[in-house]
């Protein structure tokens, strides 16, 4: 009899850990970072998605800006980055179509280190088909990569147990920079410029550069970035477009001549690189 209780409890609680799984797993984080048309803040756009044919109780979450300390091997929050809320919406999803979206009462998501009195938000239930946007504006303390840092967490329905999801998204420097595109005049970096080539496929290109809608890429068209937090100009130019017009090659240079500079150039066209999904960082 006692082996008999004691193989429905093993039972009973195999079963719970693997429906703890499964709502971990059915718990779905993504993000994107964007540009704000009128600000050139970088915005960080948080999906969080129940996969699940079962509700998630009580969802909540924190996320971090920080760095990365390759010497010390971990992550180092800046507490004088923010992440402030500017819109919060939800979509249910039912016999495979998706409703209007509608506004949440609370958000999901709080900046780690925020105020001890301003209260815990979270959503009371997470339910089958459920989408939530939710929108931040970023105030970056300066002109750097960073990481973010999205975890979420919620009880488990079997043992109560707090179960937790984590997802990690970056901040580009180019995610960082206002872009103007200049008139066609045949500038290019001079000897005592520094410079930097990249390599891109020109079809995100027209997204991550802001090509105008009315203007078509070609060589010879030129660029300017300006870092947020930062006073320093970057110019691009267009050098090269492939015979079947889908890799496109960009001369980057700054009159700025020191070290840092050069490493904030090669960064940035690695960046594009990554971004613009060229094989090459694949």
């Amino acid at each position: 009899m006692a082996n008999q209780v004691k193989q429905s409890m093993e039972m009973t609680q195999t079963m719970s850990k693997m429906m703890e799984m499964f709502l971990v797993t059915s718990l779905s984080i993504s993000s994107r970072i964007e540009r704000d048309e009128s600000t050139d803040k970088p915005i960080l756009i948080l999906v969080t998605e129940n996969k699940s044919q079962f509700p998630i109780p009580g969802l909540s979450g924190s996320l971090r800006i920080g760095n990365d300390d390759n010497k010390e091997k971990k992550f180092k929050c800046s507490t004088a980055s923010l992440a402030t809320i500017i819109s919060k919406t939800y979509t249910m999803t039912k016999g495979g179509r998706q409703a209007e979206p509608q506004e949440m009462k609370h958000c999901i998501y709080q900046q780690h280190g925020a105020r001890a009195d301003e209260p815990q938000p979270s959503l009371d239930v997470l339910l089958p088909g459920m989408r939530c946007v939710e929108v931040f504006e970023l105030s970056l303390e300066r002109f750097d990569e960073w990481v973010i840092l999205v975890d979420a967490r919620f009880k488990s329905p079997g043992s109560g147990e707090l179960l937790s999801k984590r997802h990690e998204c970056c901040v580009y420097l180019i995610d960082q920079c206002s872009i103007k595109w200049l008139t066609v005049d045949g500038r290019e970096a001079s000897a005592s410029e520094l410079s930097q080539e990249a390599k891109m496929m020109t079809g995100p290109l027209r997204q991550i550069l802001k090509v105008p809608v009315t203007a078509g890429v070609s060589v010879g068209m030129r660029f300017a970035l300006f870092p947020l937090k930062s006073d320093k100009e970057i110019q691009g130019r267009v050098s090269h477009i492939s015979e079947n017009n889908q890799e496109t090659s960009l001369s980057l240079w700054s009159e700025q001549s020191d070290a840092a500079d050069s490493i904030i150039l090669e960064r940035i066209a690695i960046e594009l690189g990554i971004l613009g999904e060229h094989p090459a960082f694949g």
